[in-house]
């Protein structure tokens, strides 16, 4: 019975892990930064902060918008391989 559980609880680990990839913030390049390509939240125009600023492509609101034209290549998380 503990082995069905663990292969359920694994494989819902593993499912919230792709989704929050999928539809998660995604970093990009952009005129030598990164940025944060996120709908919900946006960085205010002039962030001073040293991070991966959040944008967005259009927006109402006053925050940090940028032109989708102008991103660069796709940044993928490293993953992490721990030593035994």
């Amino acid at each position: 019975m503990n082995f069905n559980i663990d292969w359920a609880g694994i494989a819902f680990v593993l499912l919230i892990g792709y989704i929050d990839d999928f539809i998660g913030p995604q970093l990009y390049e952009y005129e030598d930064k990164v940025v944060n390509v996120y709908k919900k939240y946006q960085c205010p125009k002039n962030c001073g902060a040293i991070h991966p600023h959040y944008v967005y492509f259009n927006s109402h609101t006053n925050g940090m918008v940028i032109d989708k034209s102008l991103l660069g290549k796709k940044i993928k998380k490293k993953k992490s391989r721990r030593k035994k």
